[in-house]
């Protein structure tokens, strides 16, 4: 059974330590959860330069060169759109000195320069780089612009920006072009200080190792003068509907259309029967045997790809369908037959029991993908919760199909996006 050890640290830091005999290395995550605000475009740029220089090794070939003579340590760094959080992520991926001749503790020199990629960065005149600060700022920009090259992601942005105006998820996790014209290396280096300073700080480490030791070795390296007090703000209550449904429309030079249909839905992390949210989403469109894929796309062919997500934070569920423009009207109905199925109780005892397989199955396979397994150890903390996953999945087995349809008559349809040809 996969057991965490939880520790405070000094300096209002929180560890996770998971010892595991299934890793031949060791990995640490370090998480920095923030409120997605009008903030979020400096924040998804800080990586971004943290990760071209430290006060050791001041450009990135010397940064390469040190992780070489670690045996290969390899860092990486960036940022995620969590409800209306936003969190930046440092993984630290190393070899694990049990398995090294002569005894050498390469992980804390490992854990050393963590520390330092985030907490040290190379700075000029005691500030950030200003040549690193608008080299970054010309590739975040150009990484912005290339959503539009996703036409998934594209739709689905759009969708949120329609769906939620007064709502901080509207915003793109990456931020937008025109804040970048206002960032410079004073003001990220502020920002910067801030947020090393104060925002919450979780680290995960996992590997087979001995957890006393691990626990000694990792506040050593992270021993950092930190204040805490950031206001990270609680899980948004859920919205419902009012009115009628709104339908946006965009034109572009496109050769297949994206129809995103936006629900809001009476269950996430903290309200309503989240079991039965996430049965209900894999019977509407997680899997091959969902409703949505074998009414839409098999038997209507109608749908190159057609699936559904459930954003378990916000309580929202999405249905994307990849279609021949001239199909919107007829996709759009038979999305919504699926949906109305649901509520109606018109679950079959296969699709009920295909769905538990499909969700068993992939906690099986998370049991085997431990960043994976960290990774959702660390959301369900966020929204207040502990991961136990035999007894999640014994909830996940129990889930009827009356909760199921329960769950689905909180559905209400908010807004339509549809990107077509011109």
């Amino acid at each position: 059974m996969l057991t965490f050890h939880r520790f405070d640290l000094p300096g209002d830091i929180k560890l996770s330590i998971l010892p595991t005999k299934k890793l031949k290395t060791i990995q640490v995550k370090v998480y920095f959860p923030g409120n997605l605000d009008e903030s979020v475009t400096q924040r998804a740029l800080l990586p971004m330069v943290l990760r071209r220089g430290t006060a050791r090794f001041p450009d990135m070939q010397s940064m390469q060169k040190h992780q070489e003579g670690l045996y290969g340590a390899s860092v990486v760094s960036g940022v995620n759109k969590v409800g209306e959080w936003e969190l930046t992520v440092f993984r630290l991926e190393t070899v694990n000195d049990r398995f090294l001749p002569g005894g050498e503790d390469v992980f804390s020199e490992a854990l050393a320069f963590l520390r330092e990629y985030i907490f040290d960065p190379h700075l000029e005149n005691d500030a950030l780089s200003p040549d690193y600060v608008e080299l970054e700022k010309t590739n975040l920009g150009r990484l912005i612009e290339g959503l539009i090259d996703s036409k998934d992601q594209y739709a689905l942005e759009r969708l949120v920006e329609g769906m939620c105006p007064d709502e901080e998820f509207r915003r793109y996790e990456y931020g937008n072009v025109e804040d970048l014209a206002d960032i410079d290396s004073a003001t990220l280096t502020q920002s910067w200080r801030d947020w090393s300073r104060t925002f919450p700080c979780e680290i995960y480490v996992t590997g087979d190792l001995d957890v006393e030791r691990t626990r000694d070795q990792v506040a050593e390296a992270f021993r950092v003068e930190r204040s805490g007090g950031y206001d990270l703000h609680d899980v948004p209550e859920l919205r419902r509907v009012s009115g009628e449904p709104r339908t946006f429309c965009e034109e572009m030079a496109v050769n297949q259309g994206k129809l995103c249909l936006g629900y809001r839905f009476g269950v996430n992390h903290v309200e309503g029967d989240l079991e039965a949210g996430v049965l209900m989403n894999g019977v509407l469109g997680s899997f091959s045997h969902s409703k949505l894929f074998q009414n839409v796309r098999e038997k209507a062919s109608l749908a190159y790809d057609v699936h559904s997500i459930f954003e378990k934070t916000k309580g929202l569920v999405f249905v994307v369908a990849g279609i021949a423009v001239e199909n919107r009207d007829q996709a759009f109905e038979i999305i919504q037959k699926q949906v109305d199925a649901l509520r109606e109780g018109d679950i079959s005892e296969s699709e009920l029991e295909s769905t538990r397989e499909s969700f068993d199955n992939h906690l099986h396979m998370l049991e085997d993908n431990i960043g994976n397994f960290m990774e959702i150890d660390f959301m369900w903390r966020l929204h207040g919760k502990d991961f136990e996953i035999e007894q999640y999945r014994d909830r996940l087995r129990g889930v009827t199909a009356d909760r199921i349809v329960a769950a689905a008559e909180t559905l209400q349809l908010d807004s339509s996006y549809f990107l077509t040809s011109r």
